[in-house]
């Protein structure tokens, strides 16, 4: 293995030029090699901001061209598990974006491929690694939220006006882009839901929103409830992730990149009937500091990249590969948090319908 791991990315829209910037910060570990797109002006744009890449007009090139130990899939979500298996078949690393399947069947299909390739597949949970997830998982393992039994997640993304041709959002059942909720509380529960119900809006507001918002209750084999709220459709200012805990010992409220706790009893963080504010990105000087509660390394490279969670993640995945560890962020985990929201796209088609949730591994 290289000292350097060799970076392909499928994919140079937006998002593929943002994992492209976030390799070329992390030198130490990452080496962007090569980048492909069927698209002319995507090539041109990404042949002007990295010249020294080789450029390939189809992925399947990018696979064979043996310039690359690991590629990251920024292409759309019905051939994500497709590339992701040809990658794999080729003995190539993978950070798979997310959601990382696109039905029921995929995922059965992915979980077999995975298990068998001796390649590393990562989910790009970038939540995972936000520091607001960081912050609530310290709490729990300090002890600070007891048993937890109820959470309200919420992913409003989009300002509600009519939607442009074309954009991905307007079919697309928003339930099932539900990771970015659902990662974080898997992570800290540990507990895999096993039930959801789901309903939809539909085009309420008249928009051109197949779905202006979809609710869903999900249920875990012990009773933890979470309600997990997806919009893409309804008028608000900027993205809103949401999540409001509610435990034995403490309501935890995050809000983008912000924390409202409250604590039940007295202790070392703040005093009964008060909330501590604590703002999770480096650019806040009135938010408290030296807390045993905050992880201030954490906190100061939340700075770019989805806070910081971009370049956490991919150098999280560079190191495993470098160092023969297991995948951070496995397919058990991906599927975990992307199956539910494809069963509560189908519970929401059956009006509501309560759905058992399947696993490859169930």
């Amino acid at each position: 293995m290289n000292e350097k791991v060799r970076f392909g990315i499928l994919g140079c829209g937006p998002r593929g030029m943002q994992v492209a910037r976030i390799a070329k910060l992390l030198p130490d570990c990452c080496l962007l090699t090569a980048m492909s797109d069927p698209d002319e002006n995507a090539l041109k744009t990404a042949g002007a901001a990295f010249p020294e890449i080789k450029l390939f007009r189809s992925s399947d090139e990018l696979l064979d061209s043996g310039l690359v130990d690991a590629v990251i899939t920024e292409i759309p979500p019905e051939v994500h598990t497709e590339y992701v298996v040809k990658a794999l078949d080729r003995g190539i690393h993978v950070l798979g974006e997310i959601p990382c399947v696109n039905s029921v069947e995929e995922g059965e299909y992915l979980w077999k491929k995975v298990r068998e390739s001796k390649a590393i597949y990562m989910c790009g949970a970038n939540p995972n690694y936000r520091a607001k997830t960081q912050f609530i998982l310290k709490l729990r393992d300090l002890g600070l939220l007891g048993r937890i039994a109820y959470i309200e997640a919420e992913y409003v993304h989009g300002t509600g006006d009519p939607v442009k041709k074309g954009s991905w959002r307007n079919a697309y059942e928003s339930c099932r882009y539900c990771t970015h909720s659902l990662g974080p509380v898997l992570a800290l529960t540990g507990e895999e839901f096993t039930a959801v119900s789901c309903m939809s809006t539909y085009d309420r507001l008249g928009n051109g929103r197949a779905h202006n918002a979809m609710s869903a209750l999900l249920r875990t084999k012990d009773n933890l409830v979470v309600r997990l709220l997806t919009a893409f459709g309804v008028p608000t200012h900027g993205p809103q992730h949401t999540t409001r805990i509610f435990a034995e010992k403490a309501n935890v409220w995050l809000y983008n990149q912000k924390a409202r706790v409250w604590f039940k009893g007295l202790n070392d963080f703040s005093a009964e009937n008060e909330f501590l504010e604590i703002q999770l990105t480096p650019d806040w000087d009135s938010r408290p500091t030296g807390l045993p509660i905050l992880d201030e390394d954490m906190f100061r490279k939340a700075s770019c990249g989805h806070n910081g969670s971009d370049n956490l993640m991919l150098k999280d995945f560079a190191e495993a590969i470098l160092n023969g560890k297991t995948s951070p962020i496995g397919i058990r985990e991906g599927l975990a948090m992307t199956l539910p929201g494809i069963f509560a796209a189908e519970s929401a088609r059956e009006g509501g319908a309560l759905k058992q949730i399947k696993y490859p591994w169930s």
